[in-house]
């Protein structure tokens, strides 16, 4: 004879772990147990929720004319490009505006040409030949829109309608700036001083300099912005505001308001709005006249590099975008990372949403913004097999056809069930999703699956078990990634 009894099994339970939304970076997402976190994430955007395709860079087209705005592809006579830059000229013999892209090829010498005008006409510049990449600024001289162009070894050159002219009373600058009636240069050297002319260039003279206290603990002058009412002048490690009262009078004050620990790269030194956005050895920075606010990146720790002296910077539709070295420290190699490189990424910042992202395995030689009536186009030049080509951004995740590797990475993640085992049965994708998902165990076991361009939902077998989980999108797709939902048994 038996005794019955009531033996009380385990009973598993099933989940539906739903990916609704990509977009949330978080700084503590190794520690952070929600899956939709991430602070690892590359060639993807991610503002929408979705796994989108990131930026990129195509050849540069430009229209044909003001009036035909047909597109033609922009080819430079140069074997490299060094050096771009874009500057408005009013023309007085046909009273209008013209829109003039200017670029250094590999000999150091300037050509340019009339981005409405003869696509071809790429005219050279024999007398304009450098040493060393220069520095640019636009002036007003004797009632000629003129491109300055100086560097530490070249003496001061301008290019304007009036013809090329070397300027032997103009310093040489590291940059320059408009401001009410007068034009702002900060001189290189030792001791570079911050001078300034009106638009007679016979005013241009040793006495015209303001008295700012040099040697300093704030370091050298490196960068001068116009920026709401006043004159802000950046050194390497401070912030210094030049407050002007009466034209005439040329009263002044001057005033060290902000002192950084890091250096401050003078390259990224951008406006964007009511702001003036920079980065230091220690990140980034907006800065609204009085408060500097450090912004929150997720990467940061990957982003800081004694290696970023090749740093350069642009602000364009409310973003801004800031071409650096990132030590991502994993095995990947992404790009131009197989070869030698001097930057490797590309941080995309907006201003009003507070979204980034990051390009990835591109080297951004300079960024320059073009800027007409009829259009705006966000311009990069570059090293390594694209030297030769301008490009221009686009949103399609790919650098001049060929798609950029995509990645993002989830947290380790327990689903909220911390100290069960879970076994991930499935994974189910919604139509026309390209791409591989790796899913990695604490144990160091590994599933990678792929799924393909179809026209139906695809549910791939995965069959792994641990406690917690990595999960990682990979794509080279332009295809966009969302909504995944994965099958989950606890067990």
């Amino acid at each position: 004879m038996f005794n019955k009894k009531n033996f009380k099994t385990k009973q598993s339970k099933n989940l539906k772990i739903r990916l609704t939304d990509f977009s949330k970076w978080n700084n503590l997402a190794d520690s952070a147990r929600e899956i939709n976190d991430t602070r690892e994430c590359f060639n993807f955007i991610i503002s929408r929720g979705e796994l989108e395709a990131g930026y990129g860079f195509k050849k540069l087209s430009l229209p044909k004319s003001q009036t035909d705005l047909t597109d033609y592809d922009v080819d430079v006579t140069a074997t490299e490009v060094l050096g771009l830059w874009m500057a408005p000229m009013y023309e007085h013999q046909s009273a209008i505006d013209k829109y003039y892209v200017f670029f250094l090829n590999q000999n150091k010498q300037m050509y340019y040409f009339n981005i409405f005008g003869d696509p071809k006409l790429m005219i050279p510049e024999t007398s304009m030949v450098f040493d060393e990449l220069p520095f640019a600024a636009q002036f007003r001289i004797n009632g000629y829109d003129t491109m300055l162009f100086s560097s530490p070894s070249d003496q001061t050159i301008g290019l304007s309608f009036a013809g090329v002219i070397t300027y032997d009373n103009i310093p040489k600058f590291l940059s320059g700036c408009w401001h009410g009636t007068y034009f702002f240069l900060v001189t290189t050297g030792d001791k570079n001083q911050l001078v300034y002319s009106t638009e007679t260039i016979a005013n241009w003279n040793d006495n015209n300099k303001f008295d700012v206290d040099l040697p300093d603990i704030r370091g050298g002058l490196k960068f001068v912005i116009s920026f709401h009412d006043d004159l802000y002048i950046f050194r390497d490690y401070g912030i210094i505001k030049l407050s002007l009262y009466g034209d005439s009078e040329k009263k002044f004050d001057i005033q060290n308001i902000y002192y950084s620990s890091s250096y401050i790269y003078p390259s990224s030194i951008a406006k964007n709005g009511d702001y003036i956005i920079f980065a230091t050895q220690d990140g980034i920075y907006t800065f609204d006249g009085a408060n500097v606010n450090k912004v929150d990146l997720p990467f940061e720790d990957k982003f800081i590099s004694t290696r970023n002296s090749s740093i350069t910077t642009a602000s364009f539709q409310n973003k801004y975008f800031l071409a650096c070295r990132i030590d991502f420290g994993d095995e990947e190699q992404v790009g131009i990372e197989s070869g030698t490189y001097e930057n490797n990424a590309v941080i995309i910042y907006d201003i009003e949403t507070k979204e980034k992202s990051i390009m990835r395995g591109i080297d951004v030689r300079q960024f320059c913004v073009v800027n007409t009536p009829q259009f705006q186009k966000l311009c990069a030049i570059f090293r390594g097999e694209k030297k030769a080509i301008i490009g221009e951004l686009t949103k399609d995740g790919a650098f001049f056809g060929s798609q950029l590797k995509k990645v993002w990475h989830s947290p380790w993640t327990d689903f909220g069930y911390a100290d069960s085992l879970k076994k991930i049965k499935a994974v189910t994708l919604k139509p026309h999703t390209e791409c591989q998902i790796l899913i990695e165990t604490e144990d160091g076991e590994s599933v990678c699956v792929s799924s393909q361009d179809v026209e139906k939902s695809q549910r791939i077998l995965v069959g792994l078990v641990s406690k917690s989980f990595k999960i990682s999108f990979i794509s080279q797709s332009q295809k966009a990634i969302s909504c995944p939902e994965f099958d989950v048994m606890v067990v």
